[in-house]
Order: C-alpha cells, then structure tokens, then sequence
C-alpha cells in the first residue's frame, strides 16, 4: 500500500507512527533528496480508517540544518511529542547538532519551540591538539513512565571515546524540558558501538532497551543485536546481553493482548542480503528476546530501506511502515500477527547435516564459495536446516550451477525440499537417482523472486530408494546460490 509520495526531486525516510487515544494514526517522515542532506526536513501525515487512509503529507519541522530520524509519541494527557536530530552537512567533517523536542497541545496544529535535549554526549575534547566532539543522535520514540515521567533515547560519543554509547534522559515536566544531570547510562564498553537503543515499555513498567550493536570491523551493527533492563523506569540498566536477532533502526509495539511486535531493518541475511523489513513477535516480552518467530514484511529490492514503524489497527492485526528510496515513498502492509509463528519441528525431516558429519553423506557441487566472517557459507550451508542468504551454498559466479548428495546407502524418501537465493530471481531442475544409476527429475522452480524460509517440497515417492538428490540451477541474478536442500523420509510404519 502506498502511503505517501515523496515531492519531485525528494524521497521520503524513516517513518514513525503513533497510534492515538482515540485510535487513529499519526505518523511522521523525513523528506530529502537523499539519504543525508542539508535539505532534510520533517513531514507529518495523518491515518484513518484503521491505516488504509492517509492525509496529504505536511510540513511539521525545518531547520536550515539536516532534521532527520523523527519520532511521534502521545502521552496520556493528550500532548503530541515530536523528537528529531539535527545535522549541519554545510561544513566538513559534518556537524552534529544535537537532539531536539517539540509539543503540541493542539493534536499537532501549533508546536512550541524546539528544546535540546542536555546530554553529556557533546562537546569538545579536554586535550590539547585534539579536536574529538562529543555528539549526540537518537532513533527511538518518547517513552512514558507509570510515575508520568519521560525518558529519551540517545546515542552516540563523550569526547575523545570514538566509540558509541546509549543513554536516557528524562523529563519531569512533560518534555518541555531535558537535563543532562538527570542522564542514565544503558550501555558503555571499549571495542563495540552501542546505537538506536529502542525502549519498550512492558506491562508492569519493566523498560526493555533494543540495542543495535557495531564493532570496529562492522560499524553500523550487523552483528547480533543486544538488550538491557530497567526495573527502576531508566534509572539503572542490567548488563547488555546478546539476542539472535540483528536489528537496525527499530520499533515496537506493546499490543493489547501484551505481546510485543517488533519491525526492524535485519541484517542478518536471512531473508535478503539487503535490509528489508522484517517483523517479529514476542510472545512473553518480559524475557529474554531470543528465538522470536520473525517473518520478512516488505523488501524495496534496494540497500536503502527498512526504518519501521508499528501500530496496531485493531486486536491481532498491525500496519508496519517503511519506505522505498527507488521508488520515493512511504509503503505500508498489514500483517496478521498470529501468522508469524514457529513451525513446529517436522517429525520426518532428514538430518542432511548429521549425516554429513557422520561420513554418511557426500557433497558434490561446484557451489564451493567460502567468504570470512560468514561461517555458514559453503557447501555444508545448504544443509543446515536454516534457509538463509548466509547459511547457503554459492557459486562466485552465474548458473548454471549444480548442488549433488549421495548416500552410502539407498534410502527411501518421501519428498526432496528446494530453497533457492532468497529475494533473487532463480531457477532449478531437481532430480533423484536410483541406485541403477537413473536420474530421474521429479520438480522445476521457475524464475521468480522467492523469500521466506519455507522450502518448495516435490513428491519423491516412497516406493524404489534413492542413493542420491541433485539440484541444477539453471538461471541466477548474479552468483547461483542455494540456500537449503531438505528430504522428509515416508511415515514409519
């Protein structure tokens, strides 16, 4: 669903959306002609109709700086939040301007004057000779407390530390102020980046801090994501711990059954090598959030997407923000929340993986690509069990291409599953042998776009055994990969 378009000339970035007390959505963006740019500025637009109306786009913030990142949170009295960061690209190196809120009392007709944010994240270094700025930037909504107060989301740099720290700040006035001596830290440690921390506030009043995490080899986070917990509304925060997920500019969603959605831009390469949206659902939110159900939401085909936003529209059904830099719009999509969820462990699956291990299972294929820092990349990656861009075979080069196992001893197989290079185009013949030596194709994937994890399953048979499954990809977008082959073995009898 389109939501908005960008002017001619502009695109629109990173929207946010708050769904108010009297249901209806307002929701926020940046427009720009890029990605940065000194010409950014924000846009408020607002939603009816359970999200499947939109208002025109309007203007709600433009500073000659860079205004980016907005945020839109309602507190219980009524009063409208508006939270942003500021960057000054007219000298160089670019200049941070800090973190700034508006209020409105008028459901968004008149804002006050922006108000920064104090922070211990600014300014200038102490020694002599040096000139490393502290800097400050945020991309997590407003947060109300049970006691009323308000917390902040920031991250970024003290002078003279390069690396990157979360925090919280608060108000005791309903925003119109921020000092920096009432700033908390959430996470701090020499050798990684802690960024866009994303607070939650759980049923009880336990806040929950999503953690974007880089290190000095993968700076902007695509590595596992960690979390943190406040028990004492932000004022102290347990030690960073890490999740499987890995997650950039994030959001979520306390749902009215107190579960929690969460959209965010992976980059794990599960789903695509590029950051698409990806929602997933924590069921028990006040544990840790591993092994959360995740399902891909939206994917532009670009690099330069993802930013979600959440609401839920009514019980069970949410609307999940993003944007399209191509195609220079906000895109919206209905998700059915109780449709993401784990599928429970196949009794009949065969572990291709064990049996490998166990020298009872040889591979054959010429999809031998091994790249450092992504372990599950190899041939043995696509027998796994992970359907995954990075837990798959590739070949450093276009299809054809071909994948084979064999056995050391025929077996008998009910059905032979193919995943092809998740969000690319591909196409694949899948053929068995029987031990005669006869191949015998028993399935074709056409060329087309493929995501989730699920596998496309052909019918083998139960009757004559096989001793060996090969998959020929014949057509590929660039490097033939393939991302898993799975067998189910006939129902015991």
């Amino acid at each position: 669903m389109i939501v908005a378009q960008a002017a001619p000339g502009k695109k629109l970035h990173f929207p946010n959306m708050e769904r108010l007390n009297d249901g209806s959505l307002l929701a926020v963006a940046r427009e720009g002609a890029g990605h940065t740019g000194q010409d950014g500025r924000l846009l408020m637009l607002a939603g009816g109709d359970g999200g499947r109306t939109w208002s025109a786009p309007r203007t709600v913030h433009d500073s000659p700086y860079d205004d980016r990142d907005p945020m839109i949170t309602q507190l219980r009295s009524g009063r409208l939040l508006l939270s942003w960061f500021q960057i000054d690209y007219s000298v160089s190196p670019a200049e941070p301007m800090g973190v700034f809120v508006r209020h409105s009392d008028d459901g968004g007709a008149t804002w006050s004057e922006p108000v920064a944010v104090g922070t211990s994240l600014s300014g200038e270094s102490d020694i002599v000779d040096t000139y490393e700025l502290g800097w400050a930037a945020s991309h997590g909504q407003i947060k109300e407390l049970p006691s009323g107060e308000l917390i902040v989301p920031l991250y970024g740099t003290v002078p003279d530390d390069r690396w990157q720290r979360a925090t919280v700040v608060r108000s005791l006035d309903g925003g119109a102020s921020w000092h920096a001596g009432t700033e908390s830290l959430i996470a701090s440690a020499q050798g990684t980046h802690y960024q866009e921390p994303v607070l939650t506030v759980l049923p009880g009043g336990t806040v929950h801090a999503l953690l974007r995490v880089g290190t000095a080899a993968s700076t902007m986070g695509a590595v596992n994501s960690q979390e943190s917990w406040s028990r004492d509304g932000g004022r102290t925060w347990t030690a960073p711990a890490e999740i499987d997920l890995v997650t950039s500019s994030a959001h979520t969603e306390v749902l009215r059954n107190g579960d929690v959605f969460l959209a965010y831009g992976d980059l794990s390469g599960h789903f695509t090598e590029r950051r698409g949206t990806v929602g997933a659902v924590l069921r028990d939110p006040g544990r840790p959030w591993t092994g959360a159900p995740r399902a891909l939401v939206y994917d532009s085909g670009t690099g330069d997407q993802a930013n979600p936003a959440v609401a839920e529209v009514r019980p069970g059904r949410v609307l999940v923000l993003g944007f399209d830099s191509a195609e220079r719009r906000l895109v919206g999509d209905f998700v059915d929340v109780a449709g993401i969820r784990d599928e429970p462990a196949d009794p009949r699956r065969v572990d291709l993986a064990a049996l490998h291990a166990a020298g009872r299972l040889t591979i054959d294929t010429d999809l031998t690509y091994t790249a450092a820092g992504r372990p599950n990349v190899g041939p043995a990656g696509a027998i796994d069990g992970v359907v995954g861009y990075h837990d798959a075979a590739w070949k450093a080069a276009a299809a054809p291409a071909r994948y084979t196992v064999a056995f050391d001893e025929p077996r008998r197989v009910l059905e032979a599953g193919v995943a092809l290079k998740p969000g690319h185009a591909e196409a694949a013949t899948i053929k068995v042998r029987t031990p005669d030596g006869t191949w015998r194709t028993i399935g074709d994937l056409d060329d087309r776009v493929r995501y989730g994890d699920g596998l496309a399953w052909f019918r083998v048979g139960p009757g004559t055994p096989i001793d060996a499954v090969r998959v020929d990809i014949t057509h590929s977008a660039g490097w033939a990969v393939l991302a898993e082959l799975g067998l189910r073995s006939p129902a015991a009898r």
